[in-house]
């Protein structure tokens, strides 16, 4: 016979061990890991100390601080972005790897031969970040001013015009405008800015095409002189340089933007944590931090990222092909 002492002892015993189960963590092949469980590495595929430092790194101290885990930013450099964008395409999709690019993006599918990653499947756009634009720029004694001059000064001799690399945004910006106007002129690549920068105080080059925030410091130092911007607006950082439209050229209304992405396959809930702490990282502090670096905060749906891709794709597609762009 039973004693109901005894199976009552035995039912406080099972539920005082069920209770105590649900209360300690699950071992980590029952549980679901919690999201970020470790510091998340961001990828930036340029090298360090660049233009895309100056953005990417303001922006993942402000990330990591909302998202409770340090955000690394991890440089991987080589092939024009292509080497870093490869490594987070393979990397799990845990939202523990991202990737902070530009618009890259959709230039290095037409310009590089090495290009294995697919834009717009190998990712999952979490939002835009910021944007700044590119400048044209020359030594203080240089004969033009305006438009008009640089026309005209293109008849008498061939220009020059340097940039931080083939394929790179400036060098595009570049080959479009000789494509919609009657300014002929020889790029002249470099490896990365700072040496275009040198030549073209030093005139080896006439002109230089580079990001604001590349060129600011010397613009403001008299070492260089501002022609244009090219953008329908002037740059925050430069209101002194005009757009090239303001000075007798065409309307060129382009900007160089920066984006956050993850692996595709990324789970709906981490994206959606990774997304909500981007909002809240591109508040007022950082857009006033970043546009003293001369970049303007772009926080946006995961939609916008995926269409700058396409525009940028469609874009440049015909430039390329036509100015022969090939990076092997």
């Amino acid at each position: 016979m039973r004693d109901p002492q005894s199976d009552g002892r035995r039912r406080r015993i099972v539920l005082g061990l069920g209770a105590a189960l649900a209360a300690s963590p699950l071992p980590r092949a029952w549980a679901a890991e919690e999201f970020p469980s470790r510091p998340i590495s961001m990828v930036v595929p340029f090298p360090p100390g660049g233009g895309f430092d100056t953005i990417a790194r303001p922006f993942a101290e402000r990330l990591g601080q909302l998202l409770g885990r340090a955000v690394v930013v991890d440089n991987r450099p080589g092939s024009g972005g292509n080497m870093g964008t490869d490594f987070v395409a393979r990397a799990p999709a845990d939202g523990h790897t991202l990737l902070f690019a530009n618009d890259y993006l959709a230039t290095n599918p037409s310009v590089n031969r090495n290009t294995r990653f697919d834009p717009l499947k190998d990712f999952a756009p979490v939002s835009m970040v910021g944007s700044t634009q590119v400048v044209m720029a020359v030594r203080p004694d240089f004969p033009a001013k305006n438009f008009e001059e640089l026309v005209a000064l293109s008849k008498k001799r061939s220009l020059s015009y340097g940039t931080p690399g083939a394929g790179t945004s400036p060098h595009l910006v570049g080959e479009y405008l000789s494509t919609i106007s009657p300014l002929p002129s020889l790029h002249v690549p470099y490896k990365g800015t700072a040496p275009a920068v040198n030549d073209a105080m030093g005139g080896q080059i006439d002109m230089v095409y580079a990001t604001s925030p590349s060129v600011a410091s010397q613009i403001a130092a008299g070492r260089l002189r501002g022609i244009a911007v090219f953008g329908a607006q002037r740059s925050t950082q430069l209101p002194e340089v005009p757009t090239l439209k303001e000075i007798g050229g065409p309307s060129v209304d382009y900007e160089v933007w920066y984006c956050l992405l993850a692996p595709a396959g990324v789970p709906p809930s981490v994206l959606a944590t990774i997304r909500a702490a981007t909002r809240k990282a591109l508040d007022a502090d950082l857009a006033a931090r970043l546009a003293r670096l001369g970049y303007a905060v772009r926080s946006s749906e995961p939609e916008a990222v995926t269409q700058a891709i396409r525009q940028g794709l469609e874009r440049w597609k015909d430039v390329v092909a036509r100015a022969k762009i090939a990076i092997d």
